[in-house]
């Protein structure tokens, strides 16, 4: 035992001796230094851990900045790492690298390969001309030599690079394809097909040949013998899930739904495990609208892998796509516990806010993460939609073009782009963008209905009346395309194909009031008062939770001078709904034509004095005062209201209103407006007002756009038109501007602003 702990004793101080005999780090040289982190580099790089192999390459570069090498190697790094940022780091690493060693003949092509790229072909062929001047053998060279002539439309000189290539290395699969395209370029397709042919008798198996045959075959209409090269490169890599992806797509290109349906499922049986798999089988569910069978595959897909960032997003922009906000916050929220700078969790928390109505705040977030990241299409996309519901149609535009530049296949962006360009009034632009997103997604819906709602728009009603009815062909209860259809019927005199397109968009959506309305006006204009009455009633007893139907049964009932059932219904529609506007107005106008408006005043002041904080009370004093042309009193009720709830949709709108009107500050009034209309951005006398005070302040696209909407959903307010056509006047569009102003007109010579009107209409 003494003998065991004597050799022990002799290790420890032996190893104790040698720590202090060598030297420290700092005592080495910089060549030994150097080495150590060149193998400390080498090693993490080949265990893939390239952030810590980035480190020692840098480490190196720190001790001497002329090594070509050692800033080829961060270059290389950084391209693994293959993140925006990494790879604008990566060029410039190899731009230092031929800089330092133009012999470095990988880093010279590599570089070659970054500018084509850029679509910088001639700066790509300097680099290429380099390495074939020492190397003229070099078959890579040949190849980005001759991609780069083919950019430029020199198909010939390109296809003798390529040929030169496939000479030197006749195995390489990639130069056939190169050079199969460029006789495509040159509207040569049997010599594509040939050139494929010949790759595929050099590379039997070479699923990126197969494809290529297929992807060939499909554009010359051969698309029997393109599922044959899909199936085979498939049959050849049945574990590659791409190839599953593939043949499914072009079932889908196809639109042969149960065959792309069953390759999916194929993929899911041959990876039962595998949580890409569900998600490829998600997206093919959510493209053809399923989302049923959509969230079940995203939550099978988190289930197999909670870790993976895929299914997670995948899984959260369902529930942001379904609006439900239940269940995507609380995901939203553990990914940025996991990690604040997140940009894609940023991005989530962002569209939370704006469904929330919380724009400013969106926008905001997103601008920083595009200072962080200013190609991320998909933040271009959201803050585009934030400024839209902004209505800065402008900035919207501007973001979704950017959003839609970056990633063309981004299919919600351009619907987006569409829908803001048909609200500018830009028709043909709003057509090309809804016609390019239902080529990315024949079933995309929405595109679709802006298609419709172009042609209308445009008075081509022949076409929009076959799109909506292609519409509800594959969706038979589609509420807005009933709708539009009966609106058209009505147009043509088809009362009896109106009324019924209005009932089945009522089945479809039964809180639809707009299609209610046209219901009950059909029958006011066939002199059956009490059957119009009686059909808004059910609705009312079918749908007991809504304010406007309430309204509408209030008009139906002052229309047949029932006045306190109108009063009844107008309070109903208070008590269902307090934040709805239109339920004081007319519970105002109301009092107004029965002369009972200093007992519905006392009657409120009563209530006040028994709780002074009681906004509806406030909302119908200042309406009455407004009416009275009291306006400081109005306001003071307003401004009461607003302290006791700050986004109280009517009293803000009203506030807005005044201060607008009657000489107060334009931006504060815009202030309110704003205010109202994130609350409520479907109303359209808060549409009214927020245009009207874009109007005053010559915004006068915005304001056409906002006035547009209001004067759709309030076709008989002559003052709404008049604003309309005064903002079509400013905008130099005369001929919608006469349109409008003849219509308020026709609906009443007395209005506030009639006056106006007429000169303007002289004018023009």
């Amino acid at each position: 035992m003494r003998n065991q702990r004597y050799g022990i004793a002799m290790v420890v101080f032996l190893a104790s001796l040698f720590l202090l005999l060598a030297p420290s780090c700092s005592q080495l040289s910089p060549e030994a230094k150097k080495a150590i982190h060149q193998e400390r580099g080498d090693a993490y790089f080949e265990e893939g851990k390239y952030r810590e192999a980035l480190i020692e390459y840098k480490n190196i570069v720190q001790i001497d900045p002329g090594n070509a090498n050692a800033h080829y190697q961060v270059a290389l790094t950084h391209m693994r790492l293959g993140g925006l940022s990494d790879l604008q780091a990566a060029f410039g690493e190899l731009t230092r690298t031929v800089d330092l060693d133009p012999t470095i003949q990988e880093a010279q092509l590599k570089l070659s390969e970054f500018y084509l790229l850029a679509n910088r072909p001639e700066r790509a062929r300097e680099h290429a001309d380099i390495v074939l001047a020492s190397t003229p053998q070099d078959p890579k060279g040949h190849i980005l030599r001759g991609r780069s002539l083919i950019i430029e439309e020199e198909y010939e000189q390109g296809i003798e690079e390529f040929k030169e290539s496939i000479e030197l290395d006749p195995e390489n699969a990639q130069t056939y394809i190169d050079l199969a395209r460029a006789f495509l370029g040159l509207n040569k397709p049997d010599s594509a097909r040939a050139t494929l042919q010949q790759g595929l008798s050099k590379n039997p198996n070479s699923t990126k040949i197969l494809l290529a045959l297929g992807d060939l075959r499909l554009v010359t209409g051969k698309t029997a013998e393109a599922e044959g090269h899909y199936q085979q490169a498939l049959n050849n890599e049945p574990d590659n899930e791409a190839l599953y992806v593939k043949l499914a797509r072009y079932y889908q290109a196809l639109r042969k739904w149960e065959k792309a349906e069953s390759v999916y499922q194929q993929l899911v049986d041959r990876k039962p495990n595998s949580e890409l798999a569900q998600v490829q089988l998600g997206n093919f569910y959510t493209y053809t609208g399923q989302r049923e069978k959509a969230l079940a595959s995203y939550q099978r897909a988190t289930n197999l892998n909670p870790e993976s960032a895929m299914a997670r997003e995948k899984l959260i922009g369902f529930y942001l796509d379904s609006g439900n906000l239940e269940e995507a916050e609380p995901r939203i929220a553990a990914l940025l516990e996991k990690d604040k700078k997140d940009l894609l969790g940023r991005v989530f928390e962002a569209r939370v806010r704006v469904m929330k109505g919380e724009t400013d705040e969106a926008i905001s977030q997103l601008q920083r993460i595009l200072k962080e990241e200013p190609q991320l299409a998909v933040a271009h996309h959201y803050l585009g939609v934030a400024f839209g519901a902004k209505n800065d149609l402008a900035q919207a535009i501007h973001e979704l073009t950017k959003a839609v530049n970056l990633a063309p296949n981004l299919g919600d962006a351009r619907t987006a782009l569409a829908a803001a360009r048909l609200a500018e009034g830009s028709f043909d632009l709003a057509l090309e963008e809804a016609q390019a997103a239902f080529r990315l997604n024949p079933r995309n819906l929405r595109a679709v209905r802006i298609l419709g709602e172009v042609f209308l728009r445009q008075g081509e009603i022949a076409k929009a009346k076959r799109v909506f009815e292609a519409i509800i062909a594959r969706i038979p209860q589609d509420a807005p395309s009933h709708y539009r259809l009966g609106l058209i019927a009505r147009r043509d005199m088809g009362v009896d194909s109106a009324l019924s397109h209005f009932e089945k968009a009522l089945a479809g959506n039964p809180q639809f009031v707009q299609a209610l309305s046209q219901i009950a006006s059909i029958h006011l204009s066939r002199g059956k008062a009490e059957e119009a009455r009686d059909r808004v009633l059910r609705q009312t007893q079918a749908v007991p939770d809504n304010a406007f139907l309430y309204n509408l049964m209030g008009g139906l009932w002052l229309q047949a001078t029932e006045v306190d059932r109108a009063e009844a219904a107008f309070k109903k529609a208070i008590e269902v709904d307090n934040t709805v506007q239109v339920s004081y107005m007319n519970l105002a106008e109301l009092y107004r034509r029965t002369n009972r408006v200093e007992k519905a005043v006392a009657e409120y002041e009563k209530a006040l004095e028994k709780n002074p904080r009681l906004v509806s009370a406030h909302v119908l004093l200042g309406m009455i005062a407004e009416q009275r042309e009291d306006f400081e009193t109005a306001k003071t009720h307003y401004e009461n209201t607003l302290k006791v709830n700050p986004t109280f949709a009517p009293a803000a709108n009203n506030l807005a209103w005044i201060l607008s009107e009657e000489g107060g500050n334009l931006d504060v009034a815009l202030s309110y407006a704003e205010t109202a209309r994130g609350v409520r951005p479907d109303d359209p006398n808060i549409a009214d007002t927020l245009g009207w005070i874009y109007y005053k302040k010559n915004a006068f696209l915005k304001a056409t756009s906002l006035l547009r909407e209001a004067a759709e959903k309030l076709q008989d307010n002559p003052v709404v038109r008049y604003h309309l056509g005064m903002a079509h006047m400013k905008k130099g569009d005369k001929a919608e501007a006469q349109k409008a102003l003849k219509a308020a007109l026709k609906l009443s010579d007395s209005f506030r602003g009639a006056d106006e009107a007429k000169r303007a209409l002289k004018d023009l």
